[in-house]
C-alpha cells in the first residue's frame, strides 16, 4: 500500500480476526487494535466466550484498547495521535463517533456483515437466520454520522442454505471478508474519494435487539420462526424450560404437514415421525429432534421423553 502506512482497527465480533489476518497478509498491521469487553452475545456471564481480536493482538505484539464505546475522550485523544491515514471497523458492534471520523487522513471503512441497507446493526448475520433470508452478503462502506447508512463502496453476497446454521455460515462468511477488507482498503489507497453508491433509505431495515434472551424458544411465533431462531443460534440452541425445569432444544424442525389442534402455545403433541411435536403460533407444529438439559449430554427425542416421562399436554415454556 503506498498511502495507508498507519491505521488503527475496530473490531470485536467473529468477522474481526479473519479482516486482521488478511489484512497482515497484504502486508498492513494496526498501530493500534480497539475492541468491546465482549467478543459475542454472552449465554452464561459466568464463563464469558473468548476474545480472538485480543488474543490477535497479544500474539502480534500490537497495542490493544477496550472500550465499551469509542466516544471516550482519552481513546480518541490516543487515537489522535498516532495520525493514522485510515479506520478499519469490522464487526465492532457500535457506530463510530462522528468526531472520530474525520481523525485519519483518508477517513474509515466499515465491513458489515449484510447487504446494507438490510440489516443495520449488530449481529446482523444470526438476524438474517432469524429471519429466514436465504442470501446475506458483506458490504464495505464509508461510515458517517448515521450508524450503518454510509455510501457503499464494496458488496458481495453470499447464498444461505435452506437448512444452513451460524456455525456452518460463520466460516463462509469469514473467508468473505477476508477478500472484501483486502478489495476495499486497496481502493481507499488508490483514491482518496473512490467510487461508491448511496444506500437505498426506502429498503433498509434494522436487526433487532439480540441477547441471552432472544435465545429464549418463542413458541408464540410460527414453527418456522422457531427454527430460524434456532439456527441463528447453533450450536447452543434455544433454551425453554420442560416440567418446571431448563432445557435446551438443540435441533428440529417446522412441521408444516401437521395440523395443529387448537390450544396453548408451548404445549407438547405427542411424538410424530421421532420428533417431539410442540404447538407454536399460527397454529403451527416444530418437531424437536434432538434435546437435552443443561450440563447433560445430549438426547433424541424419543430417549427424551422416555426418561423425562413426558405426556401429550405437557408444556415447554
Amino acid at each position: 500500500m503506498k498511502n495507508i502506512k498507519t491505521f488503527v482497527f475496530f473490531g470485536s465480533h467473529e468477522l474481526a480476526t479473519p479482516a486482521l489476518e488478511a489484512l497482515q497478509g497484504a502486508g498492513l498491521v494496526p498501530a493500534l487494535v480497539v475492541s468491546r469487553p465482549e467478543s459475542g452475545i454472552v449465554l452464561d456471564e459466568s464463563e464469558p466466550p473468548p476474545h480472538p481480536v485480543r488474543e490477535w493482538a497479544r500474539q502480534n505484539d500490537v497495542p490493544q484498547v477496550t472500550s465499551r464505546r469509542a466516544a471516550e475522550p482519552e481513546l480518541q485523544e490516543r487515537i489522535t495521535a498516532l495520525e493514522p491515514d485510515l479506520l478499519v471497523v469490522v464487526d465492532y458492534g457500535r457506530p463510530l463517533p462522528a468526531e472520530l471520523l474525520g481523525v485519519a487522513g483518508r477517513g474509515a471503512v466499515e465491513l458489515h456483515g449484510s447487504l446494507l441497507p438490510k440489516l443495520r446493526g449488530p449481529h446482523s448475520l444470526r438476524a438474517g437466520l432469524s429471519a429466514g433470508d436465504s442470501k446475506t452478503g458483506i458490504t464495505a462502506f464509508l461510515p458517517n454520522e448515521e450508524p450503518w447508512a454510509g455510501p457503499i463502496l464494496l458488496q458481495e453476497e453470499l447464498e444461505i442454505g435452506e437448512h444452513e446454521t451460524f456455525v456452518q455460515l460463520i466460516p463462509r462468511a469469514q473467508e468473505l471478508v477476508r477478500e472484501v477488507v483486502v478489495q476495499a482498503v486497496t481502493k481507499i489507497d488508490k483514491s482518496k474519494k473512490p467510487k461508491t453508491r448511496a444506500q437505498n433509505e426506502k429498503s433498509s431495515t434494522a436487526t433487532s435487539k439480540i441477547s441471552a434472551r432472544h435465545r429464549r424458544a418463542p413458541w408464540h411465533l410460527n414453527s418456522s420462526s422457531v427454527y430460524g431462531r434456532l439456527r441463528a443460534h447453533a450450536p447452543h440452541g434455544l433454551g425453554a424450560y420442560c416440567k418446571i425445569r431448563p432445557v435446551d432444544i438443540l435441533r428440529g424442525l417446522p412441521m408444516d404437514w401437521e395440523n395443529a389442534p387448537n390450544g396453548e402455545i408451548g404445549t407438547y403433541l405427542g411424538m410424530r415421525q421421532g420428533k417431539l411435536a410442540v404447538l407454536c403460533g399460527e397454529g403451527t407444529v416444530f418437531g424437536i429432534t434432538r434435546i437435552c438439559r443443561p450440563g447433560d449430554p445430549p438426547a433424541s427425542a424419543s430417549t427424551f421423553a422416555r426418561q423425562e416421562g413426558l405426556r401429550v399436554g405437557d408444556r415447554f415454556i
